[in-house]
Protein backbone atom coordinates (compact mmCIF):
# COMPACT_ATOMS: atom_id res chain seq x y z
CA UNK A 1 0.00 0.00 0.00
CA UNK A 2 1.38 3.25 -0.73
CA UNK A 3 3.31 5.44 1.61
CA UNK A 4 1.30 8.48 1.25
CA UNK A 5 -2.23 6.37 1.50
CA UNK A 6 -1.16 5.40 4.71
CA UNK A 7 -0.11 8.55 6.12
CA UNK A 8 -3.42 9.96 5.62
CA UNK A 9 -5.55 7.27 7.16
CA UNK A 10 -3.38 8.05 10.33
CA UNK A 11 -2.79 11.78 11.22
CA UNK A 12 -5.52 14.01 11.87
CA UNK A 13 -6.72 16.45 8.87
CA UNK A 14 -5.18 19.27 10.55
CA UNK A 15 -1.65 17.30 10.59
CA UNK A 16 -1.45 15.62 6.88
CA UNK A 17 -0.04 18.25 5.03
CA UNK A 18 3.02 18.95 7.77
CA UNK A 19 3.54 14.96 8.25
CA UNK A 20 3.79 14.10 4.56
CA UNK A 21 5.82 17.32 3.71
CA UNK A 22 8.17 16.14 6.55
CA UNK A 23 8.79 12.73 6.03
CA UNK A 24 6.95 11.09 8.85
CA UNK A 25 8.97 13.14 11.14
CA UNK A 26 7.12 14.77 13.56
CA UNK A 27 8.49 17.59 15.79
CA UNK A 28 7.89 16.45 19.84
CA UNK A 29 10.31 16.98 22.83
CA UNK A 30 9.84 14.23 25.40
CA UNK A 31 8.90 15.94 29.20
CA UNK A 32 10.37 14.60 32.46
CA UNK A 33 8.22 11.29 34.12
CA UNK A 34 6.72 13.22 37.09
CA UNK A 35 6.04 10.70 39.43
CA UNK A 36 2.49 10.21 40.37
CA UNK A 37 2.04 8.24 43.65
CA UNK A 38 -0.47 10.81 44.64
CA UNK A 39 -3.58 8.77 43.17
CA UNK A 40 -3.55 6.03 45.74
CA UNK A 41 -2.90 4.92 49.46
CA UNK A 42 0.63 4.25 50.07
CA UNK A 43 0.03 2.06 52.42
CA UNK A 44 -2.12 0.17 50.96
CA UNK A 45 0.30 -1.55 48.29
CA UNK A 46 1.33 -3.93 50.81
CA UNK A 47 -2.13 -5.57 50.18
CA UNK A 48 -1.78 -6.01 46.38
CA UNK A 49 -1.46 -10.03 45.46
CA UNK A 50 1.55 -9.69 42.70
CA UNK A 51 1.95 -13.19 40.93
CA UNK A 52 5.70 -12.54 40.11
CA UNK A 53 5.90 -15.22 37.86
CA UNK A 54 4.70 -16.57 34.54
CA UNK A 55 1.58 -19.23 36.07
CA UNK A 56 -0.88 -17.08 34.56
CA UNK A 57 0.68 -17.76 30.90
CA UNK A 58 0.36 -21.12 30.76
CA UNK A 59 -2.63 -21.46 29.40
CA UNK A 60 -2.70 -22.74 25.99
CA UNK A 61 -3.61 -19.58 23.48
CA UNK A 62 -5.69 -21.80 20.60
CA UNK A 63 -9.22 -21.08 22.07
CA UNK A 64 -8.41 -17.65 23.00
CA UNK A 65 -7.93 -14.35 20.40
CA UNK A 66 -6.51 -11.16 21.73
CA UNK A 67 -7.20 -8.03 20.56
CA UNK A 68 -3.62 -5.79 20.74
CA UNK A 69 -5.20 -2.05 21.46
CA UNK A 70 -3.00 0.75 20.25
CA UNK A 71 -3.80 4.34 21.18
CA UNK A 72 -2.66 6.35 18.52
CA UNK A 73 -2.48 10.38 17.45
CA UNK A 74 0.67 10.94 14.93
CA UNK A 75 2.86 8.19 15.85
CA UNK A 76 3.52 6.79 11.85
CA UNK A 77 6.88 6.61 11.95
CA UNK A 78 6.82 4.51 14.96
CA UNK A 79 3.69 2.14 13.88
CA UNK A 80 5.81 0.97 10.38
CA UNK A 81 8.26 -0.56 13.13
CA UNK A 82 5.36 -1.49 15.63
CA UNK A 83 3.20 -3.45 13.61
CA UNK A 84 5.19 -6.28 11.92
CA UNK A 85 8.14 -6.44 15.17
CA UNK A 86 4.79 -7.40 17.59
CA UNK A 87 2.90 -9.47 14.48
CA UNK A 88 5.84 -11.67 13.87
CA UNK A 89 6.56 -11.92 17.52
CA UNK A 90 2.77 -13.31 18.53
CA UNK A 91 3.12 -15.83 15.71
CA UNK A 92 5.95 -17.25 16.69
CA UNK A 93 4.31 -18.11 20.06
CA UNK A 94 1.10 -19.07 17.66
CA UNK A 95 -1.13 -16.45 19.90
CA UNK A 96 -4.53 -15.64 17.42
CA UNK A 97 -4.64 -11.57 17.54
CA UNK A 98 -5.10 -8.85 16.23
CA UNK A 99 -3.53 -5.57 15.87
CA UNK A 100 -6.05 -2.78 16.28
CA UNK A 101 -4.97 0.94 15.92
CA UNK A 102 -6.98 3.50 17.69
CA UNK A 103 -6.65 6.38 16.11
CA UNK A 104 -7.73 9.89 17.67
CA UNK A 105 -8.61 12.72 14.89
CA UNK A 106 -10.62 15.23 17.15
CA UNK A 107 -8.89 18.09 18.23
CA UNK A 108 -8.93 17.79 21.60
CA UNK A 109 -6.05 16.29 23.43
CA UNK A 110 -4.58 12.91 23.36
CA UNK A 111 -6.76 10.52 25.81
CA UNK A 112 -5.22 7.15 25.68
CA UNK A 113 -7.70 5.70 28.61
CA UNK A 114 -10.47 6.45 26.53
CA UNK A 115 -9.16 5.67 22.80
CA UNK A 116 -8.89 1.90 24.54
CA UNK A 117 -11.98 1.65 25.69
CA UNK A 118 -13.22 2.62 22.83
CA UNK A 119 -10.90 -0.01 20.74
CA UNK A 120 -12.44 -2.94 23.72
CA UNK A 121 -16.04 -1.52 22.47
CA UNK A 122 -15.70 -1.55 18.60
CA UNK A 123 -13.70 -5.19 19.15
CA UNK A 124 -14.91 -7.35 22.76
CA UNK A 125 -17.26 -9.35 19.62
CA UNK A 126 -14.55 -11.63 18.59
CA UNK A 127 -11.78 -11.02 21.33
CA UNK A 128 -11.87 -12.37 24.71
CA UNK A 129 -8.72 -10.92 26.11
CA UNK A 130 -7.12 -7.23 25.27
CA UNK A 131 -3.34 -5.94 25.08
CA UNK A 132 -3.28 -2.07 26.12
CA UNK A 133 -0.29 -2.01 24.28
CA UNK A 134 2.07 1.28 23.74
CA UNK A 135 2.96 2.08 19.97
CA UNK A 136 6.41 2.71 21.06
CA UNK A 137 7.34 -0.42 23.24
CA UNK A 138 8.09 -3.36 21.41
CA UNK A 139 9.38 -6.79 23.26
CA UNK A 140 12.39 -8.54 22.65
CA UNK A 141 12.19 -10.85 24.91
CA UNK A 142 10.67 -14.02 23.45
CA UNK A 143 9.95 -15.88 27.06
CA UNK A 144 7.43 -12.99 26.95
CA UNK A 145 4.10 -14.51 26.84
CA UNK A 146 1.19 -12.77 25.24
CA UNK A 147 -0.73 -15.84 26.38
CA UNK A 148 -4.37 -15.76 28.00
CA UNK A 149 -4.15 -14.11 31.26
CA UNK A 150 -6.10 -17.45 32.99
CA UNK A 151 -5.58 -16.26 36.70
CA UNK A 152 -5.80 -12.61 36.34
CA UNK A 153 -4.47 -9.46 34.66
CA UNK A 154 -0.68 -9.86 33.47
CA UNK A 155 1.73 -6.75 33.37
CA UNK A 156 3.99 -7.61 30.54
CA UNK A 157 6.06 -4.78 30.95
CA UNK A 158 7.00 -4.73 34.12
CA UNK A 159 8.45 -2.14 36.37
CA UNK A 160 11.63 -4.13 36.68
CA UNK A 161 11.80 -5.03 32.82
CA UNK A 162 10.80 -1.69 31.70
CA UNK A 163 13.52 0.60 30.38
CA UNK A 164 12.19 3.61 31.93
CA UNK A 165 9.36 3.56 34.79
CA UNK A 166 10.70 1.22 37.74
CA UNK A 167 7.99 1.93 40.23
CA UNK A 168 6.31 -0.69 42.27
CA UNK A 169 2.66 0.17 40.87
CA UNK A 170 3.61 1.14 37.40
CA UNK A 171 1.10 -0.88 35.05
CA UNK A 172 1.73 1.10 31.72
CA UNK A 173 3.32 -0.12 28.73
CA UNK A 174 1.77 -3.49 28.05
CA UNK A 175 -0.94 -5.08 30.29
CA UNK A 176 -2.94 -8.27 29.43
CA UNK A 177 -6.60 -8.61 30.56
CA UNK A 178 -9.50 -10.55 29.97
CA UNK A 179 -12.42 -8.56 28.62
CA UNK A 180 -15.02 -9.87 31.40
CA UNK A 181 -11.88 -8.35 33.65
CA UNK A 182 -11.93 -5.26 31.91
CA UNK A 183 -15.60 -5.11 31.68
CA UNK A 184 -15.99 -5.52 35.59
CA UNK A 185 -13.27 -2.89 35.90
CA UNK A 186 -15.75 -0.35 33.78
CA UNK A 187 -12.16 -0.14 31.95
CA UNK A 188 -9.98 3.22 32.30
CA UNK A 189 -11.13 6.51 33.55
CA UNK A 190 -11.99 8.73 30.92
CA UNK A 191 -10.98 12.17 32.52
CA UNK A 192 -6.88 11.56 31.80
CA UNK A 193 -6.49 14.36 29.54
CA UNK A 194 -3.06 14.90 27.96
CA UNK A 195 0.07 12.09 28.87
CA UNK A 196 -0.14 10.19 32.18
CA UNK A 197 -1.90 8.94 35.40
CA UNK A 198 -4.62 7.25 33.73
CA UNK A 199 -2.48 3.47 34.54
CA UNK A 200 -1.95 4.43 37.62
CA UNK A 201 -5.96 4.65 38.24
CA UNK A 202 -6.14 1.91 36.66
CA UNK A 203 -3.94 0.31 38.97
CA UNK A 204 -6.01 1.02 41.91
CA UNK A 205 -9.12 -0.40 40.55
CA UNK A 206 -7.65 -3.67 39.81
CA UNK A 207 -6.59 -3.58 43.78
CA UNK A 208 -10.00 -2.58 44.82
CA UNK A 209 -11.52 -5.32 42.47
CA UNK A 210 -8.90 -7.66 44.54
CA UNK A 211 -7.53 -8.74 41.18
CA UNK A 212 -4.03 -11.26 41.25
CA UNK A 213 -1.38 -8.96 38.80
CA UNK A 214 0.86 -11.32 37.34
CA UNK A 215 4.11 -10.55 36.01
CA UNK A 216 6.92 -12.16 34.19
CA UNK A 217 9.52 -13.70 36.12
CA UNK A 218 12.93 -15.52 35.16
CA UNK A 219 13.94 -13.62 32.68
CA UNK A 220 17.91 -12.25 32.61
CA UNK A 221 17.02 -9.56 30.29
CA UNK A 222 16.52 -6.87 32.85
CA UNK A 223 15.85 -3.55 31.32
CA UNK A 224 16.44 -4.96 28.15
CA UNK A 225 13.50 -7.00 27.78
CA UNK A 226 12.37 -4.13 25.84
CA UNK A 227 13.41 -1.48 23.33
CA UNK A 228 11.61 1.73 23.30
CA UNK A 229 10.97 3.67 20.19
CA UNK A 230 9.62 6.82 21.02
CA UNK A 231 12.30 9.82 20.21
CA UNK A 232 11.82 12.59 22.82
CA UNK A 233 13.45 15.13 20.52
CA UNK A 234 10.36 14.48 17.90
CA UNK A 235 7.33 14.07 19.57
CA UNK A 236 7.13 15.80 23.34
CA UNK A 237 4.69 14.16 25.84
CA UNK A 238 2.02 16.80 26.58
CA UNK A 239 2.05 16.85 30.23
CA UNK A 240 0.17 19.63 30.82
CA UNK A 241 -2.11 20.72 33.92
CA UNK A 242 -4.58 22.77 33.22
CA UNK A 243 -7.40 24.57 35.26
CA UNK A 244 -8.08 21.86 38.28
CA UNK A 245 -6.73 19.06 36.60
CA UNK A 246 -4.36 17.80 39.07
CA UNK A 247 -6.67 18.03 42.05
CA UNK A 248 -9.43 16.12 39.75
CA UNK A 249 -7.22 13.58 38.60
CA UNK A 250 -5.33 12.36 41.70
CA UNK A 251 -8.61 10.76 43.00
CA UNK A 252 -9.95 7.38 41.97
CA UNK A 253 -12.81 8.06 39.48
CA UNK A 254 -15.70 6.22 40.58
CA UNK A 255 -17.99 7.74 37.99
CA UNK A 256 -16.48 7.41 34.27
CA UNK A 257 -14.97 3.86 32.35
CA UNK A 258 -15.90 1.97 29.08
CA UNK A 259 -19.66 2.61 30.13
CA UNK A 260 -19.36 6.58 29.85
CA UNK A 261 -16.74 6.55 26.74
CA UNK A 262 -18.60 9.09 24.35
CA UNK A 263 -16.57 8.88 20.46
CA UNK A 264 -18.02 8.81 17.22
CA UNK A 265 -16.13 6.09 14.66
CA UNK A 266 -15.44 8.41 11.61
CA UNK A 267 -14.04 5.16 9.38
CA UNK A 268 -12.41 1.85 9.76
CA UNK A 269 -9.65 0.66 7.48
CA UNK A 270 -7.58 -2.20 6.97
CA UNK A 271 -3.91 -1.92 6.14
CA UNK A 272 -0.81 -3.98 5.74
CA UNK A 273 2.32 -3.37 6.88
CA UNK A 274 5.14 -5.31 5.74
CA UNK A 275 2.97 -8.43 5.85
CA UNK A 276 1.24 -7.47 8.78
CA UNK A 277 -2.63 -6.65 8.97
CA UNK A 278 -3.55 -4.03 11.21
CA UNK A 279 -6.94 -2.44 11.68
CA UNK A 280 -7.01 1.24 11.77
CA UNK A 281 -10.68 2.31 13.90
CA UNK A 282 -10.42 6.09 13.09
CA UNK A 283 -12.38 7.99 15.99
CA UNK A 284 -13.50 11.12 17.27
CA UNK A 285 -14.14 11.84 21.19
CA UNK A 286 -16.31 14.17 22.92
CA UNK A 287 -15.48 16.19 25.87
CA UNK A 288 -17.98 17.56 28.10
CA UNK A 289 -15.90 20.70 28.63
CA UNK A 290 -18.59 21.65 31.38
CA UNK A 291 -16.35 18.34 33.54
CA UNK A 292 -13.45 18.25 32.51
CA UNK A 293 -12.45 21.30 30.47
CA UNK A 294 -8.44 20.37 30.46
CA UNK A 295 -9.59 18.26 27.62
CA UNK A 296 -9.28 21.29 25.44
CA UNK A 297 -5.68 22.37 23.54
CA UNK A 298 -3.71 25.25 24.77
CA UNK A 299 -4.97 27.22 22.01
CA UNK A 300 -8.70 27.27 22.59
CA UNK A 301 -8.12 28.40 26.36
CA UNK A 302 -8.70 31.93 25.64
CA UNK A 303 -12.21 31.65 23.56
CA UNK A 304 -13.05 29.26 26.57
CA UNK A 305 -12.38 31.72 29.15
CA UNK A 306 -14.05 34.50 27.20
CA UNK A 307 -17.20 32.59 27.18
CA UNK A 308 -16.66 31.19 31.24
CA UNK A 309 -16.33 35.06 32.00
CA UNK A 310 -19.96 36.06 30.42
CA UNK A 311 -21.16 33.12 31.84
CA UNK A 312 -19.74 32.28 35.12
CA UNK A 313 -17.68 35.38 36.57
CA UNK A 314 -16.86 34.03 39.45
CA UNK A 315 -15.41 30.77 38.68
CA UNK A 316 -11.80 30.42 37.83
CA UNK A 317 -9.93 30.30 34.50
CA UNK A 318 -7.71 28.29 32.65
Amino acid sequence: MHIKWMARQLVSPKCRSQVLMAGLLLCFMCAIFMGIALIVDSAGFKKVSFQLNDEVQTKSTEDHTLCVLVPFRNRFEELLEFAPHVHKFLNRQNVNHKLVVINQQDQFRFNRASLINAGFLETRSFCDYIAMHDVDLLPMNGALSYAFPELGPFHLSAPHLHPLYHYRTFVGGILLIQSKHFEMLNGLSNRYWGWGREDDEFFVRMKKAKLMLGRPANLTTGYRSFRHIHDRNKRPRDQNRFFDQFEKTRRVDKETGVSTVKYKVDSVSELVINEAPVTIINVSLECDIKLTPWCLQADDHAMYNKTLLQTHPHQPQL
